[in-house]
C-alpha cells in the first residue's frame, strides 16, 4: 500500500507540472465558459421573465453552468498527454515497471483535478464580481468543486480509453466535440419543463444533466434538494465504471 501511494504521488507531480506546458494553452478552456455566460446573460435575459422559468435571473440560472463548463474543458487533455506518453515510449517503460496500474490512471487524474479547481476558481471570482450569489455559502462552493472535480476526472478516462485503444492523437482530440451535445442536450440554457418534449427526454437520460441540476441546486436552492445527492451520485457512478474501464484498456496497449 505504502509502496502504491509513492508511486501514485510522484506520477501526480509529474502531470501536475504539465499542466503549466504551456501555459496559454489554458487560455481556450477559460474563454470559451466565459464568453458564453456573459453572451447568454446579456442576450437571453428577457428569458428569465417567461411562465414557468424559477425565480431567479438568467445570470443566476446559467451562473453553475459556467463553472461547470469551465472545469469540464479541464479534462480534455489528459487523452492527449496520454498518447503524446505512449508514441514518446514514456508509457510503455511505466507499464513494464513493478507500478500499479491504477496509480498510474490516478496520477494522470490529479492533473485534471488540479488543472479543474485552477480553472473552476478563475470563473468562480468572475461570477461573484458580477453579483452571483451561492446560497449554500462556502461550504456550498467546496461541495460544487468535489462533485465537478469528480466528474470531470470521470470524462477525462473517455479521452485516455480512446488513447489507450487507438493511439491516434487525431482522433482523441476530435473527441473534443462530445462536449457540446452533451452539454446542451441537459437543462444548462433552460429549465425541464420548459423544454420540448423529445429534449426532455433526452436530457433525462443525459448524466451530465443531474451533475448540471446538482451544481445549480448548490448555487440556487439549498442543501436537501435532491439534486444536490443526485449529482454527486451520478459522478461517483461516471467515475468508478470510467476508471474501470480505462483500466481494462491496458491489455490493448499491451498487445
Amino acid at each position: 500500500m505504502k509502496t502504491f501511494f509513492s508511486d501514485w504521488y510522484y506520477l501526480s507531480i509529474r502531470n501536475i507540472k504539465q499542466i503549466w506546458r504551456p501555459l496559454l494553452a489554458l487560455i481556450p478552456s477559460l474563454f470559451i465558459p466565459i464568453f458564453f455566460f456573459g453572451v447568454n446573460a446579456a442576450s437571453l435575459s428577457a428569458f428569465a421573465k417567461v411562465p414557468g422559468f424559477p425565480n431567479v435571473s438568467y445570470k443566476e440560472f446559467i451562473a453553475p453552468v459556467a463553472i461547470f463548463t469551465a472545469i469540464f474543458f479541464s479534462a480534455g487533455n489528459a487523452g492527449i498527454e496520454l498518447v503524446q506518453d505512449i508514441t514518446s515510449g514514456y508509457f510503455k517503460k511505466l507499464i513494464i515497471m513493478p507500478i500499479n496500474r491504477l496509480a498510474i490512471v490516478l496520477g494522470k487524474l490529479a492533473e485534471v483535478a488540479v488543472q479543474s479547481i485552477l480553472q473552476g476558481c478563475i470563473v468562480l471570482v468572475l461570477l461573484l464580481a458580477v453579483g452571483v450569489h451561492f446560497n449554500t455559502g462556502f461550504l456550498g462552493v467546496l461541495a460544487i468543486f468535489a462533485m465537478l472535480s469528480l466528474f470531470a476526472m470521470a470524462w477525462s478516462c473517455i479521452g485516455m480509453i480512446a488513447a489507450l485503444r487507438t493511439q491516434n492523437a487525431r482522433l482523441v482530440q476530435s473527441m473534443f466535440i462530445l462536449v457540446f451535445p452533451f452539454l446542451y442536450l441537459t437543462t444548462s440554457q433552460t429549465p425541464k419543463a420548459l423544454l420540448p418534449h423529445t429534449f426532455a427526454v433526452i436530457a433525462s437520460y443525459n448524466p451530465v444533466t443531474y451533475i448540471v441540476e446538482g451544481t445549480r441546486a448548490l448555487v440556487l436552492d439549498t442543501w436537501s434538494t435532491p439534486a444536490v445527492w443526485q449529482g454527486f451520485l451520478t459522478a461517483a457512478i461516471l467515475f468508478v465504471v470510467l476508471v474501470t474501464l480505462t483500466l481494462l484498456s491496458f491489455r490493448k496497449t499491451l498487445k
